[in-house]
């Protein structure tokens, strides 16, 4: 008899809306086991919800990767993965080799993350689920990528939770390059997907830097948290008179710098500044620069609902210090990668930043990921990536 969990009276109304997370609370027993993982829901009734993958060791026991009758095995697998390929070669812009491939909740396969780097596909399985289902989406992947290297990223929280492995796995291919070069838009840049950060790129920021590159004709940029540099790479494509990197990592300039370098800009042109970005602020604040557009693109300040609080005073600091380096017609793109914070707070975030700087700003766009990155309506924790252009008058 496979793995069944049968819930609570009451508890089934969030897994009926397709909501895909299921929790210990809802579970009122258990019955059968399951050698590969995997587990049937069913109502108070005994009535079939869904199949999915256990996280036995998490509150979150279990993500539902079907709903309804049907199996969950390889030639289901296969469908989704088709469709999410199929979605990439609807959205993905012409020149780019580098995108998301699977997103998630977002193409309907709870916890797994593949990112496509030309040639490489690197993959985060975030629970031990989805880690057990590796036969079902592993031979999906390699079908329509046959020939790409396949690296498994694990060094995750949300593995060390459920006492998963945190050590890189590779899982086809030829051992990979210390960078791996991919296109954005034609611009070339490199992933370190050995030590970077995320799969070894940010590349949910696309048509934000798009954005950047468009506007920044003539500008002096200032790029806080620069990471690869990718949005300063952007900047210099686009025509920028004067260009800042600051990030605390003096790895990450010199991965800034290789990525000027791959496009043919001269990175002597770059001011590489290591610091951190808050004291680099305030310095640039008291000795009364100007920049005609700046990016502040943090690291995730909230990863928990606990952490908001906290956050958002990080959020309000750093964008009102930026607020102040802006001169007359200033642009500042402001980005929070928080799941935590919903857009609106972000908005009342940027609008605490501005009082506070005394400078009175406007609101131009919202930006988040771009469409390879999709969100179920059905999970709408998925949109994550928040970015508000704003412009000083």
């Amino acid at each position: 008899m496979p793995l069944t969990l049968i819930l609570r009276p009451g508890r089934d109304k969030a897994i009926r809306q397709r909501h895909p997370w299921l929790f210990t609370g809802a579970v009122a027993r258990r019955e059968g086991s399951s050698p590969d993982g995997s587990a049937e829901i069913r109502d108070a009734a005994g009535s079939l919800l869904g199949r999915g993958f256990l996280s036995p060791s998490s509150p979150l026991v279990a993500r539902l990767w079907s709903f309804g009758e049907g199996p969950v095995d390889g030639p289901y697998v296969g469908r989704i993965v088709e469709q999410a390929v199929a979605l990439r070669r609807e959205v993905v812009p012409p020149e780019t080799t580098g995108y998301r491939l699977v997103h998630a909740e977002g193409d309907r396969l709870p916890g797994l993350i593949v990112d496509r780097y030309g040639s490489v596909l690197v993959v985060q399985a975030t629970t031990e689920g989805t880690e057990r289902a590796r036969p079902l989406w592993l031979p999906s992947l390699r079908a329509f990528f046959p020939d790409a290297a396949v690296v498994q990223k694990n060094a995750l929280p949300s593995r060390e939770g459920e006492g998963l492995s945190t050590r890189d796995e590779r899982l086809a291919g030829e051992v990979l390059p210390r960078r791996v070069p991919f296109l954005e838009r034609g611009l070339r840049f490199l992933a370190d997907v050995e030590e970077g950060q995320k799969t070894g790129f940010f590349l949910d920021q696309r048509e934000n830097r798009r954005l950047v590159r468009e506007r920044a004709a003539g500008r002096r940029v200032l790029n806080m948290f620069s990471y690869s540099g990718a949005f300063g790479v952007a900047a210099l494509a686009g025509g920028a008179s004067r260009l800042a990197q600051v990030d605390v990592s003096r790895p990450a300039l010199d991965l800034a710098r290789e990525n000027h370098e791959a496009n043919g800009q001269d990175a002597n042109r770059v001011e590489f500044v290591a610091a951190d970005a808050f004291e680099d602020l305030r310095r640039r604040v008291a000795a009364g620069e100007q920049w005609d557009l700046v990016v502040t693109d943090p690291p995730a300040f909230a990863k928990r609902k606990d952490d908001v609080d906290r956050a958002c005073r990080g959020y309000k600091d750093v964008n009102r210090l930026a607020i102040k380096l802006l001169a007359p017609g200033g642009l500042l793109l402001a980005c929070s990668c928080s799941g935590p914070i919903a857009p609106s707070l972000f908005q009342q975030v940027l609008f605490s930043a501005s009082l506070e700087a005394a400078t009175p700003v406007q609101l131009l766009s919202r930006h988040g990921a771009g469409a390879d990155h999709p969100v179920s309506l059905d999970v709408p924790e998925g949109e994550y990536l928040k970015a508000f252009l704003l412009r000083r008058p």
